[in-house]
């Protein structure tokens, strides 16, 4: 279940890697993660908890979000939520159960 999430999630950010002229390289801005994945969850682009929520994300802090950093919310939904109906519920769960709860630890 979760390698087929994973690929409907890495579809979506295909989608979204190189926009604007930026360089396709498996690394969003901050600004194209939150239009393509985090509009849904959260307010503003400017609110405090968006910085809070993409430091979370931002592992290596280099100030983009990489497709391996975001793909680790993802594979862990897909474990911890194996019967999830479909890959829009699998990320779904990874923002709620996973990113949104690990941004407020």
């Amino acid at each position: 279940s979760s390698g087929i999430n994973a690929e409907y999630g890495k579809e979506r950010w295909d989608r979204w890697d190189g926009r604007d002229g930026e360089p396709v390289d498996g690394a969003l801005l901050f600004e194209h993660f939150y239009e393509g994945f985090m509009a849904p969850y959260f307010g503003c682009y400017h609110c405090k908890d968006i910085r809070r929520a993409l430091a979370t994300i931002d592992m290596d802090d280099d100030g983009l979000v990489d497709w391996n950093e975001f793909k680790v919310y993802l594979v862990w939904a897909g474990r911890q939520y194996p019967h999830v109906a479909d890959a829009p519920e699998l990320l779904d769960k990874a923002f709620r159960l996973g990113l949104i709860p690990a941004m407020l630890a």
